[in-house]
């Protein structure tokens, strides 16, 4: 980036638009997870869509790569520069209003720098759900969820980020302002491009608002907690509960002995539960004002062909949450061990248990002594299938990542699967996107990227 660019494009900011200082930009240009660090000279606030436009328009002109960041949440990279010193950052905290909320439509309409908790904060006072929940709602922001296409909790029940968007804000590359915040179910004119801007990762746009359907709050809700003595008899307890209260479940999480063991080794206790191989938490929630919702679970529960060695259901909200802690908490403990190898996959429910099984064994024979660390939401096919490394022998880390890698994403192949489910490609993924994704596919996702940004400023080196 020429200096004599970046002087004039500060010139057009306000003091409190920008920063210059080594130590606000280090925290920015690292991940969550500080796998990945990046540097830039510059990083933007704006406060304004107006101003996007103009940094947009301003940058496209003389070539100056960006890269869009909401909060910086992220676990593949996607919202940090890379090495090269070449990029600015425009990151979104700054455009964090709630616009509207519409309560006979049941939508709200937000800035793309809004806090997921606070929208979900927001909108409890208005008995109205929003369909997104994670456990980094403290932080992320709603921009960056739509640029993932965010799943989270509660896909079981409302969908991705995607299947709630009604209309979508944006700034092009080149600096125009894409506005098509309609507030209508039905939209049937032709190519929807919100549809390529939801889990673009800021390569066409950087998202500045959005209007998104809402549902009825729930009136309670409960958490079942079970254990198993292997993976089957999860499945079968998936298939029964999933049977008998499709329309109440809005999560279904699944959990390994391996996670809780490192659950526990960094992070809390597991208190008053049984232990075992498998772990499930399922929660309920009553829409329909179910007297004794409690007992109302329990009642129509098949013990006969549960199969379960252990099963609490909560009594309390204060109960919901220390059991959903245990699950929240497995990625902060994860990130407490020195090497672990990630992938976020998906997998269909009849494949789940022969690909565990397989790439398991596969990688244990490779590296005897490596554990994996299985956890995710079962309900719709997404699972953490993560790596501990305790004993490297004489391997470098990027040769045993290379191998593991391999042996998990040739099989997700094999079992009809995904590369990744939630979290995006960013920059972790670009090799196996290539070697997974069909030419055709690739290629065609290319062409849009070129008519989108055909100077590639907008987050260079993400995806591709």
């Amino acid at each position: 980036m020429k200096k004599v660019n970046l002087i004039e494009l500060i010139n057009k900011l306000q003091p409190s638009e920008y920063s210059t200082e080594s130590e606000v930009l280090k925290k920015h240009c690292i991940d969550w997870r500080g796998e990945y660090q990046g540097k830039s000279n510059l990083i933007i606030f704006p406060k304004s869509v107006k101003k996007v436009s103009e940094i947009l328009n301003f940058c496209q002109k003389k070539s100056i790569a960006v890269v869009p960041q909401g909060g910086n949440t992220g676990l593949v990279g996607g919202g940090v520069p890379t090495k090269s010193g070449n990029e600015i950052i425009i990151n979104l905290s700054n455009l964090n209003k709630i616009r509207n909320i519409d309560l006979i439509g049941n939508s709200v309409t937000v800035e793309g720098g809004c806090i997921l908790d606070i929208i979900k904060n927001k909108l409890e006072k208005y008995n109205l759900e929003f369909p997104l929940s994670m456990g980094s709602r403290g932080n992320c922001q709603i921009g960056g969820n739509i640029a993932t296409n965010a799943g989270g909790l509660n896909v079981i029940k409302y969908g991705t980020i995607r299947q709630n968007i009604l209309g979508i804000e944006a700034v092009l590359p080149d600096g125009k302002i894409y506005n098509s915040l309609k507030n209508v179910k039905k939209n049937n004119t032709g190519f929807d491009l919100k549809h390529l801007l939801i889990g673009s990762e800021g390569t066409l746009g950087i998202i500045t608002a959005a209007t998104i359907q809402l549902f009825p709050l729930p009136k309670e809700k409960v958490v079942l907690w079970a254990s198993f003595k292997d993976f089957t008899k999860v499945l079968g307890f998936y298939k029964n509960i999933n049977n008998r209260f499709k329309d109440l479940i809005t999560s279904f999480e699944f959990m390994n002995k391996e996670s809780i063991e490192v659950l526990e080794k960094h992070e809390c206790k597991i208190v008053n539960l049984k232990k075992n191989q498998c772990y499930c938490l399922v929660e309920f929630s009553n829409f329909q004002k179910i007297n004794d919702f409690n007992d109302f679970i329990f009642s129509k529960i098949d013990f006969k062909n549960l199969d379960t060695d252990d099963l609490i259901l909560s009594k309390s909200e204060s109960e919901n949450k220390k059991l959903w802690n245990y699950r929240e908490s497995i990625p902060l403990a994860e990130r407490k061990e020195n090497f672990i190898i990630p992938h976020d996959i998906s997998i269909p429910l009849t494949n789940i248990s022969k690909f565990v099984e397989k790439t398991t064994t596969s990688i244990k024979r490779f590296l005897n002594g490596s554990k994996i660390i299985n956890f995710g939401h079962l309900g719709d096919n997404n699972l953490h299938f993560n790596v501990l490394i305790e004993k490297q022998k004489n391997l470098s880390r990027k040769s045993i990542c290379r191998s593991v890698n391999k042996i998990v994403f040739d099989n997700v192949k094999i079992h009809g699967g995904a590369i990744s489910a939630e979290h995006g490609i960013g920059q972790l993924r670009k090799s196996e996107l290539k070697r997974n994704k069909k030419v055709l596919e690739l290629n065609k996702m290319k062409d849009i990227k070129k008519i989108f940004d055909p100077q590639n400023i907008l987050n260079p080196g993400k995806i591709f």
